[in-house]
């Protein structure tokens, strides 16, 4: 009986120090990242931090992570050939912004008859800026790279051509050129849709999630956004020490810029609505063809 308790007692202690299982994570470099720091941190998530779209469409099509940050209309194009991911909350919320040193451009409708380079052909990026250019009747030349730090490379190895940018990025570039033209794409797309902003980024988790891991995911992320934003230099020596290469005080003036906000998928339907109607309206295939039904949109939790 004396082993019998023995053995009893010892498996207890094993189970008690089993390693919870890791929530596995897939984060687009720049704004997305900055939203997740503390979970990055954290013993309790896996997080593969990836450049451009390309990795984030593979995620959605393979299952192979629990949580995918993504541009809000690719999860949903997605969710229209295979259920397996639900939209939890949006988190980016608007920092696009085109800049150039050319002295003619000073807003949007300038635009007319240049060359201009957007980043994420079909993404989140391109479709504002086709819907801009359309709205205020200008006709331009689009040439698109792959990612915002494309990009950025771009511009800074010829400061006369326009690009579209985003932060942190734009936050660098205001600090390498004093002198930036900026034309802020949120201020011309408010007027457009009398709408408060874009919901640029959000949260996608697997379908197949528990209850209990889902609503740790949904408080660890708000966690991390209130964090951040309360405290945003020590959410930047966090991101520095995570691997983000950006000057520190770059950093702090991008996480300041207040692009940042969690407003769960049930908030935030209204303005995902409007963005969606926008999208079915100038390239439907960007969406799948249809707006996504009531189940893309996961209730909260807790």
């Amino acid at each position: 009986m004396k082993k019998l308790y023995i053995m009893i007692f010892i498996l207890f202690i094993l189970v008690g120090c089993k390693k919870t299982e890791e929530i596995t994570m897939i984060v687009p470099f720049g704004s997305p990242q900055l939203a997740q720091l503390y979970m990055q941190e954290s013993k309790d998530y896996n997080v593969d931090i990836v450049q451009g779209a390309d990795p984030l469409v593979a995620a959605f099509g393979s299952g192979s992570h629990d949580v995918i940050f993504a541009p809000t209309n690719l999860g949903a194009k997605l969710y229209q050939s295979k259920q397996t991911y639900q939209l939890l909350a949006t988190i980016v919320w608007g920092n696009y912004y085109f800049v150039t040193q050319k002295q003619d451009i000073t807003n949007i409708q300038d635009l007319d008859g240049e060359e201009i380079i957007v980043f994420g052909q079909n993404q989140t990026s391109d479709i504002i800026i086709k819907y801009l250019i359309d709205f205020y009747d200008i006709t331009c030349q689009i040439t698109y790279v792959d990612s915002v730090a494309t990009a950025s490379s771009l511009f800074i190895a010829d400061t006369n051509q326009i690009v579209l940018v985003a932060e942190p990025s734009y936050a660098n570039l205001k600090h390498l050129f004093p002198s930036l033209k900026t034309i802020d794409i949120q201020a011309y797309y408010q007027a457009a849709t009398s709408n408060a902003s874009m919901p640029q980024a959000s949260v996608f988790v697997k379908s197949t999630l528990t209850d209990k891991q889902i609503e740790k995911i949904q408080n660890d992320l708000l966690d991390s956004i209130e964090k951040t934003k309360q405290n945003p230099m020590e959410a930047v020596q966090l991101a520095v020490s995570l691997g983000v290469n950006i000057d520190v005080n770059i950093l702090q003036h991008s996480i300041s810029s207040g692009y940042l906000e969690y407003v769960s998928a049930q908030d935030a339907m209204s303005d995902i609505m409007i963005y969606f109607e926008m999208i079915m309206d100038h390239n439907s295939q960007l969406i799948g063809d249809q707006l996504p039904d009531t189940s893309f949109y996961r209730g909260d939790l807790g």
